[in-house]
C-alpha cells in the first residue's frame, strides 16, 4: 500500500513539474526549483519532530564501563540499526543536493542527483517501514500520524526530482565517465562530513570519556581543527570556478541550518536568540538573499563570538554526547563559514563602512536581546548572550563586578534586572574584539594578496623561461632573442592597462629607434610618455605587445635588457644618506663595472658636470640640480648602449640643462641611442634627430627633424595643428 502511494504521488509531482513545459519549455527549470523549495520545506517540518533514533546508545559496545545498559536503548538489531543510521545520513545529503542543484549549473551536482540520489531514494522507499519505526517506534504504519505523511511526501518529491534529472541526463545523452563519477563521489563525501549526524558517535561508540573543556586534549584538538579547516577548505577550493565556490559556501550554510534544527530544543532557552544561533539562520539568509549587511554582521560579530565560545566552552557533557557535539559543530560553522565566504569570493572583501554597519546591527541586536532576556527570566532562566550567566565573569574574575552593579525595576507583574556595568563593559569589549578582527582580517588579506602576486610572478617567470628557451632555439641565454635588433630599441604593439581599469593608458604603440640617434618623445602631460618609458625599462609590466633593448626582450630577458640601459627617471629618487661617490659605486657594482673603468669614467663625468666639489658629501645636502646631475652620472657609469631619460630637464637651471643636453648629443655621437621624453617642444626641436608624438595613449606620428626643417615647418606648428586638433576631435 505504501509503495503504491509513494509511486502515485511521485508520478503526480513528476507530471506537475513537466506539465508547464507543454506550453513553455523554459518553465521546466522554474518548476524544478519550486519543487526543490517545497522539498526543503517538507523536510524541515519533519526534522522538527522528535526522533527516537537519536537515543540509540553504543551499538558497537565499545564503551562498556558506562552506567547506561546499551542494549536497552536499541530499537532493532545492531546490523539493521547501523544500516538505518547510514541510510538516514546519506538520505539527508542526497536531499540537500536535490534542493541546491537546480540553482547551480554543475555537472557533478547533476550526476549526484540523477544517480546517487535516485538510488538512495529507492532504497529509502524499500525500507520505509523500518525508517518510520526508527523515527517513531510505531510497530505499524499509522496513516493518522503526521510524521508518516511528511516522510511520504518527502520521498515522493525526491523520487520525482531524481527521475526528472535522470531523464534529462539520458535525453541529452550526458553519460558520466569515470573521472566525473569519482570527482562527484568525492564531492558527496565532503558534503557528508558537513552533515555528519551529531548523535552518530553516541549511537555507535557511546561515550568518549572526556568533557572537551579547560584546554584538555580533546578541547585543544577541536580548536586545532576549527582553525585548520578554513585553511584546508580554501586550498582545496581556491582553483575551482566561482560557481563551484558559491555552491560550496551555500552547501555549508544549508548544512549548518539542518544541523542546528536537527535537534528539537524546548522552552524559552531553545529559541535561536543566542548570537551563534542567529548566525546559523543569518548564514542561509545571506546566501539566499545576498544581503551584505546580514553577512557582514556574521563576519565581524559572530566569528568573534563563535571563536570565544569554542575557546571558553560552557558544556558539561561527554564529547561524543549529542549536546557537546552539537555545541562544537554549530560554533564551528559560525566561525569558519563567514571566513570562507570572503576567502572564496562569494562575498566581497569588507570595507570599513561594512564594519560600522555590522556594529550598528550588533548594537540593535544587543539591546533587543538584553530586554528579551530580562523579560524571559521572569518565566525561566535563560542566557542568550553570556550577559546573565556567570560563566564569562567567573573566568575573567568579574563576578563581583557583575552582581554589585544591578539595575532592577518593575513593569506590571514583571521584574526586569540588568547587570548594567558588566553588560556595558561586555558590549565595549565585544566591539573591541570586532575591531581587532578587522585588523587581523586586513593583515591576512595583505598576506594573501602578496602570496597571490608572488605565485603569479613565479608562474609568469616559468612561462617566460619556457618561451625564451623556444625563441632562442638552443642558443645561450646570454644572446639576444632578436639578432636583427641588436643596435636598436624596438617597441611592437605595446599596450598598457593599470589594475582593473577597462581603459588603456597606452594602446597599440609601435616604434624603432636606431643607434646614433637622439630620439625625442613628445606629448602633453598624461599623454602616456612615462607609462611607455617605465615599461621599456622594466619598472612596470607590459599588458600587451613586446619591447626589445638591443635585441633583448624586456619581458623574457629583463636582466640582460636592463644591463644595456642607463635610465634617468623623472623624480631622481636616490639614497640620500649615502655620499655621491658611494651612490655611484653602488650603481657601478650593480652593472658590474670594473674598478678601473668606473674610476676613469667617474673622473671624466665629474669634470663634465662640475660635481667634483660635492661628490664626497651626503646626497641630502645636494640641490635639485645637483641630484639630477648625480643621477645622470650614475646612468652613464657603465657606458650604456641605450640611454633613456624621462623629462630630464624639469626644474633645472640653464647651466645644468645645457650640460645634460650636451652630454646627450655626445653619447649619440659615440654610436649609442638616446631616447628621452619631454613636453617642452623647443628642447626636442633643437637636439633630436627624430621625434615621436603621443596623445592620449596613441602614437600620432614619427617625424624626421631634418625633413621638417627642409619643409620649413616648425615642430610647434606641427604639434598644434595636428596633435591638438586630433585630441579635440577625440574629446568631442
Amino acid at each position: 500500500m505504501i509503495y503504491i502511494l509513494i509511486t502515485f504521488l511521485a508520478s503526480l509531482f513528476f507530471f506537475i513539474i513537466h506539465a508547464r513545459t507543454i506550453f513553455k519549455k523554459s518553465a521546466l527549470v522554474l518548476s524544478i526549483k519550486c519543487a526543490s523549495v517545497l522539498l526543503f520545506g517538507v523536510f524541515m517540518a519533519r526534522l522538527f519532530s522528535n526522533d527516537a533514533m537519536n537515543s540509540i546508545f553504543n551499538l558497537l559496545l565499545i564503551d562498556i564501563d558506562t552506567p547506561i545498559n546499551a542494549p536497552d536503548t536499541w530499537i532493532d538489531t545492531v546490523g539493521m540499526s547501523i544500516f538505518m543510521l547510514m541510510l538516514r545520513w546519506v538520505g539527508i545529503v542526497s536531499l540537500l543536493f536535490m534542493v541546491l542543484t537546480p540553482f547551480f549549473e554543475l555537472k557533478r551536482m547533476k550526476f549526484i542527483v540523477s544517480y546517487v540520489s535516485f538510488v538512495t531514494t529507492i532504497v529509502s522507499i524499500i525500507f520505509f517501514r523500518e525508517m518510520i519505526y526508527m523515527f517513531t517506534l510505531l510497530p505499524t504504519i499509522d496513516y493518522a500520524n503526521l510524521r508518516v505523511w511528511e516522510y511520504v511526501v518527502e520521498l515522493s518529491l525526491m523520487l520525482a526530482l531524481s527521475i526528472t534529472h535522470l531523464y534529462a541526463q539520458i535525453k541529452q545523452k550526458e553519460f558520466p565517465d569515470w573521472k566525473l563519477i569519482l570527482s562527484s563521489l568525492s564531492v558527496f563525501i565532503i558534503a557528508m562530513l558537513a552533515l555528519f549526524p551529531q548523535s552518530l558517535l553516541y549511537n555507535l561508540i557511546g561515550y568518549y570519556g572526556e568533557i572537551p573543556d579547560d584546554f584538555n586534549l580533546t578541547h585543544n584538538l577541536f580548536i586545532l581543527i576549527t582553525i585548520l579547516f578554513p585553511v584546508i577548505a580554501y586550498l582545496f577550493m581556491r582553483k575551482k570556478d566561482q560557481q563551484a565556490k558559491d555552491f560550496f559556501i551555500t552547501l555549508i550554510a544549508f548544512a549548518a541550518f539542518i544541523q542546528y534544527f536537527s535537534y528539537r530544543q524546548h522552552g524559552l532557552g531553545g529559541l535561536p536568540l543566542h548570537l551563534c544561533n542567529t548566525a546559523i539562520i543569518f548564514m542561509v539568509i545571506s546566501v539566499v538573499c545576498r544581503w551584505r549587511g546580514v553577512f557582514y554582521f556574521n563576519y565581524f560579530a559572530n566569528v568573534v563570538g563563535a571563536l570565544a565560545a569554542i575557546l571558553l566552552p560552557e558544556i558539561s557533557d561527554d564529547f561524543f554526547g549529542e549536546p557537546a557535539f552539537r555545541y562544537y559543530f554549530n560554533h564551528w560553522y559560525a566561525f569558519a563559514w563567514p571566513i570562507l565566504a570572503v576567502a572564496l569570493h562569494t562575498f566581497k572583501r569588507p570595507k570599513l563602512k561594512d564594519m560600522y554597519q555590522a556594529i550598528m546591527v550588533l548594537s540593535g541586536y544587543y539591546v533587543v536581546i538584553l530586554w528579551i532576556n530580562a523579560w524571559f527570566n521572569n518565566y525561566s532562566s535563560v542566557d542568550y548572550f553570556f550577559t546573565y550567566g556567570h560563566h564569562i565573569t567567573s573566568i575573567l574574575g568579574l563576578t563581583q563586578l557583575q552582581y554589585n552593579y544591578v539595575l532592577t525595576f518593575q513593569l506590571g507583574d514583571l521584574t526586569f534586572t540588568f547587570f548594567w556595568l558588566y553588560q556595558l563593559l561586555f558590549f565595549i569589549g565585544f566591539i573591541f574584539l570586532m575591531f581587532t578582527s578587522w585588523f587581523i582580517y586586513d593583515a591576512i588579506f595583505q598576506y594573501s594578496d602578496g602570496h597571490k602576486k608572488l605565485r603569479r610572478k613565479q608562474h609568469q617567470i616559468k612561462q617566460d623561461e619556457l618561451m625564451l628557451y623556444q625563441l632562442l632555439d638552443g642558443r645561450p641565454k646570454s644572446e639576444p632573442i632578436n639578432l636583427g635588433g641588436i643596435d636598436m630599441i624596438s617597441i611592437r604593439n605595446f599596450s598598457k592597462k593599470y589594475g582593473n581599469s577597462n581603459q588603456y593608458a597606452v594602446k597599440d604603440f609601435s616604434l624603432e629607434v636606431h643607434k646614433g640617434e637622439v630620439f625625442g618623445f613628445l606629448g602633453h602631460n598624461g599623454a602616456g610618455k612615462s607609462t611607455t618609458i617605465k615599461s621599456l625599462v622594466g619598472i612596470q609590466s607590459i599588458t600587451e605587445g613586446d619591447m626589445d633593448i638591443c635585441g633583448y626582450s624586456i619581458k623574457t630577458q629583463p636582466l640582460e635588457a636592463k644591463l644595456n640601459i642607463g635610465y634617468v627617471s623623472d623624480n631622481h629618487a636616490v639614497y640620500e644618506k649615502l655620499t655621491g661617490r658611494e651612490y655611484i659605486n653602488y650603481v657601478a657594482d650593480l652593472y658590474q663595472v670594473s674598478q678601473e673603468d668606473r674610476a676613469s669614467r667617474l673622473t671624466t663625468l665629474l669634470e663634465e658636470f662640475n660635481l667634483n666639489h660635492a661628490i664626497d658629501q651626503e646626497i641630502k645636502s645636494y640641490s635639485h640640480g645637483m641630484k639630477q646631475k648625480l643621477v645622470v652620472i650614475a646612468a652613464l657609469i657603465h657606458e650604456p648602449p641605450v640611454w633613456i631619460l624621462d623629462e630630464p630637464l624639469t626644474g633645472l637651471d640653464p647651466t645644468s640643462a645645457y650640460q645634460i643636453k650636451k652630454s646627450m648629443k655626445e653619447h649619440a655621437e659615440k654610436g649609442h641611442i638616446v631616447f628621452f621624453s619631454s613636453h617642452v617642444i623647443e628642447v626636442v626641436e633643437k637636439i633630436c634627430d627624430r621625434i615621436a608624438i603621443i596623445t592620449k595613449g596613441e602614437l600620432q606620428g614619427i617625424y624626421d627633424m631634418k625633413e621638417l626643417r627642409e619643409k620649413k615647418m616648425s615642430l610647434e606648428e606641427l604639434y598644434m595643428h595636428n596633435v591638438v586638433k586630433k585630441a579635440m576631435d577625440i574629446d568631442v
